[in-house]
């Protein structure tokens, strides 16, 4: 039993993270299919790490409205969020950069150099 104590730790931290299933994401690919999905994590966290500059950020999704995927620039690609206040700011995010969201399917995975654009919104309950 002491042995399943000190594991604890360990168990927890490989757990999935928790995709907020109010979070509503509507996307649109490269090919223009548009996708229904609900919650998103990318790179395992439920936030979006970005760069400006020197200076990273932990971006939550229930703060944007929306992500337009501007363009790959070396090894980066650019982005534009929008935020629920209405402003927006480009940044830059690693090219592999992969997210995951639920839909009727199953999860859906995807590279976000692969999509055109990203709408969010909160399913209100």
């Amino acid at each position: 039993m002491r042995r399943l104590f000190l594991l604890a730790p360990l168990i927890l931290s490989m757990s999935e993270p928790v995709k907020n299933p109010k979070l509503k994401v509507e996307l649109e690919d490269r090919s223009g299919i548009k996708h229904s999905l609900k919650g998103l994590v990318c790179n395992g966290k439920p936030f979006l790490k970005v760069r400006e500059g020197n200076v990273e950020y932990s971006v939550d999704f229930s703060s944007l409205r929306g992500v337009e995927i501007l363009g790959q620039d070396g090894n980066q690609i650019r982005v534009r969020l929008l935020f629920r206040d209405r402003s927006s700011k480009e940044y830059f995010l690693p090219l592999n950069t992969y997210c995951r969201a639920n839909s009727q399917a199953g999860e859906a995975g995807f590279y976000l150099k692969e999509v055109k654009n990203i709408f969010i919104s909160m399913e209100e309950r």
